[in-house]
């Protein structure tokens, strides 16, 4: 049985000097000195923390955490594809969550450590083969293609994906390095948030198309060496607004956040820094308002919930993930960097509290 509670929690940021938004990176830096030992901490306005697997310490190796996360959110329906690897296996998993009939389809692909091969960079090409399945993540200048056979042909349930997504290696988006007690233990983030997305995906018979215009995909990149026992909070919502392309990208690891968040609001590919942000939710009640504030008075915004998509998956003991997640609406204001004020409203996404025993 789950512990359920109301939960205030805050990923507040401590400036230490550093300014109220933390440390800018705003050059290429190591992820992880020669040592192993944690190098870079702060955040981005891109990738520009380089990651090397080879420097991670032997005595954390057990922990080495690397994924990458693909939502595409619809009005009526919402994607998700799941690649990682946890040094015990690799995984990927497809989802499709319709939000009309409530039915949340899914198809998981397992292999060993081997058959992953995670690139260093998130502008790279990524392919996993597994018995019942293979997925391919191919970018190039301007474009995620995204393909996904999952099931034997012919059988029910079967989920074939294609999908591409806009997206360039000059877009801005929120990079950030967390640290954990260990001086090598670590993790690395780039949320990439509104890629405009078209494609489909079949399962059986049953074809879901994105409508053109509406649908918005967004990229969970990961690398870390995590400790046994974690939780983080995400929230992602991408949209348009009067011609504008907004997205909101909020959450923290509950790591050492002192020299910067994940929290940011991007309005036509321009980055607006958002110190920190608290939220509150009741895990008793998940389909109750979802609120989100900053310490800066910047952020204010509510989440409406319309579907539930939390889950309990167990690996093997003592590999447990146990998320609480809500897909809905975002409304409110956030002030950007010049002042002015944005008011928002209908920009869809989801929000999650997430614990992990790995």
């Amino acid at each position: 049985m789950l512990a359920l509670c109301v939960f205030v929690l805050s990923a507040c940021t401590s400036t230490d000097g550093l300014g109220s938004t933390g440390h800018e990176i705003t050059e290429s830096t190591p992820s992880l000195h020669d040592d192993g030992t944690v190098a870079a901490h702060g955040w981005a306005r891109g990738p520009l923390v380089e990651y090397d697997r080879s420097l991670v310490q032997d005595d954390v190796i057990d922990g080495l955490r690397e994924w990458e996360y693909y939502a595409v959110f619809t009005p009526d329906f919402a994607i998700g594809l799941t690649l990682s690897d946890i040094q015990l296996l690799a995984f990927g998993i497809l989802t499709v969550e319709d939000y009309e009939t409530g039915d949340i389809h899914d198809q998981i692909l397992l292999g060993d450590a081997a058959a992953l091969n995670f690139p260093p960079t998130p502008f790279e090409n990524t392919s996993f083969e597994s018995p019942s399945g293979s997925v391919e993540y191919r970018f190039e200048e301007g474009k995620r293609t995204i393909d996904v056979v999952a099931g034997a042909e012919g059988a029910p349930g079967r989920m074939v994906a294609h999908l591409e997504l806009a997206d360039s290696t000059t877009t801005e988006s929120v990079a950030v390095v967390h640290h954990f007690d260990h001086p090598a233990r670590f993790f690395y983030e780039n949320k990439r948030i509104i890629m405009p997305a078209t494609g489909s995906v079949a399962v059986g018979s049953k074809l879901y198309e994105l409508p053109q215009g509406s649908s918005f995909g967004v990229l969970d990149w990961g690398r870390g060496a995590w400790p046994s026992d974690v939780r983080w909070e995400w929230g992602h919502f991408s949209g348009t607004l009067d011609g504008q392309t907004v997205g909101v990208n909020l959450g923290t690891v509950f790591a050492d956040d002192s020299a910067g968040t994940a929290d940011a609001v991007i309005v036509d590919g321009a980055l607006h820094k958002i110190e920190s942000s608290d939220w509150e939710y009741d895990l008793e009640d998940i389909m109750n308002e979802w609120h989100f504030t900053s310490p800066d008075g910047r952020l204010d915004l509510t989440l409406t919930p319309d579907f539930d998509d939390s889950t309990v998956l167990s690996l093997g003991m003592p590999l447990t993930l146990t998320r609480w997640k809500v897909h809905g609406e975002i409304s409110g204001t956030v002030i950007l960097d010049d002042g002015s004020g944005l008011d928002l409203s209908g920009i869809r996404g989801a929000a999650e509290y997430v614990e992990i025993v790995w």
